[in-house]
């Protein structure tokens, strides 16, 4: 039973981004000699930019599907394996890739070994992506992992085969009341008590 698109709170970070860099840049007048204030506003636009394409990279360099387009992309770019780790940007290598196909089998696998043990009838993207990580750090270590984005994605499909669940947006509610076992898994993670709606995946009937 599981949930998501992209989260509200990185939708909603990554929106505030690009609005800022934007409103910035367009503060700047190219018609008018450059100033301590011009240089500000680049600055902080820079760093807006920046954030974003951190968290773009990171999603297209996780997701086995996009490697091809991520090799050609950062080629183009010129982005370089020490710029990248001054950056801490994801530095991975061609061969690093886990085969599409592979990876596919791996988070249906993780869905299988999951979704009948569940107690709660709603499960977080956030939820579900910490423990794949923490399910794939015992079953494949080593391998690269799909950033939450693509694993919804996958999970999506895994879901669908099944019936019993779909993905949903929905507030959790009484949904996420019962002992959840599994979440032992995943210390590191906990549920803010907030019925606010949020991405996941939904116990079908529920």
């Amino acid at each position: 039973m599981l949930n998501t698109t992209v989260p509200s709170t990185a939708m909603s970070s990554t929106v505030q981004n690009l609005s800022t860099a934007m409103r910035r840049l367009a503060s700047i007048d190219p018609e008018q000699p450059s100033c301590f204030e011009n240089l500000v506003a680049l600055n902080a636009a820079r760093n807006c930019i920046e954030a974003l394409f951190k968290s773009c990279s990171e999603e297209l360099s996780s997701d086995p599907e996009t490697a091809d387009l991520w090799e050609a992309v950062a080629s183009a770019a010129a982005v370089q394996s020490k710029d990248r780790k001054s950056k801490n940007l994801p530095v991975r290598t061609s061969q690093q890739y886990e085969n599409p196909a592979r990876s596919d089998e791996q988070a249906e696998m993780f869905w299988n070994a999951f979704a009948d043990k569940v107690a709660w009838d709603f499960l977080p993207v956030d939820f579900l992506h910490a423990l794949y990580t923490q399910w794939m750090s015992e079953q494949f270590p080593g391998a690269v992992q799909f950033s939450k984005g693509a694993l919804t994605r996958r999970l999506k499909r895994a879901a669908a085969k099944s019936g019993d669940w779909h993905h949903s947006r929905s507030r959790p509610g009484s949904l996420m009341r019962a002992a959840e076992p599994l979440a032992e898994r995943v210390p590191e993670w906990s549920h803010d008590g907030s019925n606010a709606t949020i991405y996941g995946f939904r116990r079908s009937g529920m």
